[in-house]
């Protein structure tokens, strides 16, 4: 029985010439969805593997249901460890491929998805690994009203000087709190923490009420 595949990249020429790659396998049934198109359940429910690249997965994909039983590869075009951890998550994925991957490789990734296993390289399974724990202990620790309103602020991509004066606040107490932040949710970079917040609704909701 023939694998069916369906390719959506934000790249028509790359979508039309990984398609081509796969016509030549006699297991697979491939073909392409052009760069832009809103892809709606309906769409996809004849393929067994679906490939793509983040742009897509969260543009042309946003209206699926992510429990969605489809084989959802993603190709690595270096969109970022957290990126990737957070669409694994989000929309089950099932498998992910470095961009680098040879043409065997890929083919092999889709083969194996296509019989439920998942596919991943140990790199980004310690990642992902990494990511769980930390999720555990951002459930463990309690971030004060005060910690929401920091994290919320530097998720919008304000600086230690502009979080002060808009909580009317010492830029010395901003450096406390953040460093007390940091601790508590396991992480040590600012696009860490620019990631929780907008994994977390809880963070906007201290200063968006209602929202």
């Amino acid at each position: 029985m023939s694998i069916r595949v369906m390719v959506a990249f934000s790249n028509d020429l790359f979508s039309e010439g990984v398609t081509r790659l796969l016509e030549d396998e006699d297991d697979f049934e491939a073909d392409y969805i052009s760069a832009g198109s809103e892809i709606l359940d309906g769409d996809i429910e004849s393929a067994d593997v679906i490939l793509t690249d983040f742009p897509t997965l969260y543009s042309s994909f946003q209206k699926l249901d992510p429990s969605t039983k489809n084989g959802f590869i993603l190709l690595d075009t270096d969109c970022g460890k957290d990126n990737i951890i957070s669409a694994i998550i989000a929309r089950n994925l099932k498998g992910v491929l470095l961009s680098e991957a040879s043409p065997a490789v890929l083919k092999k990734a889709i083969r194996s998805v296509a019989s439920g296993d998942i596919w991943m390289d140990k790199a980004t399974v310690k990642d992902l690994l990494w990511s769980v724990n930390r999720l555990k202990k951002e459930r463990g620790e309690v971030l004060s009203p005060k910690e929401k309103e920091i994290v919320a602020l530097a998720g919008r991509g304000l600086r230690n000087r502009e979080i002060a004066d808009k909580l009317r606040i010492s830029e010395l107490t901003v450096k406390t709190h953040l460093h007390r932040i940091f601790k508590k949710l396991g992480i040590t970079t600012r696009s860490q923490l620019i990631n929780y917040s907008m994994r977390n609704p809880a963070a906007r909701e201290a200063l968006f009420p209602g929202k």
